[in-house]
């Protein structure tokens, strides 16, 4: 069976078929549901669906890190020059020196407490550029529970790293 990964969970993903030209993406509490176009080829309907998965990973990020940033610069304000979400293979995020903020829209993958956790690690970078004890501080002040959401980061990205090489020795094509 398929299934998208979701904030933390494997939903199970329910494909339907219509003959609107629009398809769309629906996530439910223990399901997701794609509706996708029967006038396209099976190639096409393949590429709309990672589309839709895309953009609910897209919307689910922007609005995930929008929220947080909102929340810190309440506390610490910061100046943050520009936000880009991007597809990224190796990381979660990235902050530059000029106060730019990068997010892989892969965040919408994991639980909100580590996306949240993530955007604090980001954020924390533009008061230290570095991982320094001072750097640490600060995350712990904006996240107290950083440790524990680092560690359960770590675990989910070793999970879908042996998800990921089951796919590419083929026990799982499609």
């Amino acid at each position: 069976m398929k299934e998208i990964i979701y904030q933390g969970k494997n939903l199970p993903l329910q494909i339907d078929y219509h003959s609107l030209k629009r398809s769309k993406l629906q996530i439910h509490e223990h399901s997701a549901v794609a509706t996708l176009s029967q006038a396209l080829t099976p190639k096409q309907q393949k590429a709309q669906l990672n589309s839709l998965i895309e953009k609910l990973y897209r919307r689910t990020t922007e609005k995930v890190t929008r929220e947080t940033l909102t929340l810190l610069r309440l506390h610490a304000p910061r100046q943050v020059q520009s936000i880009r979400y991007k597809k990224m293979t190796s990381r979660w995020g990235s902050a530059s020196a000029n106060h730019n903020l990068n997010f892989n829209i892969d965040l919408a993958k994991l639980p909100l407490n580590i996306q949240q956790y993530i955007v604090i690690h980001e954020y924390s970078h533009l008061f230290q550029m570095n991982h320094s004890k001072n750097f640490w501080a600060t995350v712990h002040q904006f996240d107290p529970d950083y440790k524990n959401h680092r560690r359960h980061l770590r675990l989910y990205e070793k999970k879908w790293h042996l998800e990921k090489r089951a796919v590419i020795a083929g026990q799982d094509l499609d």
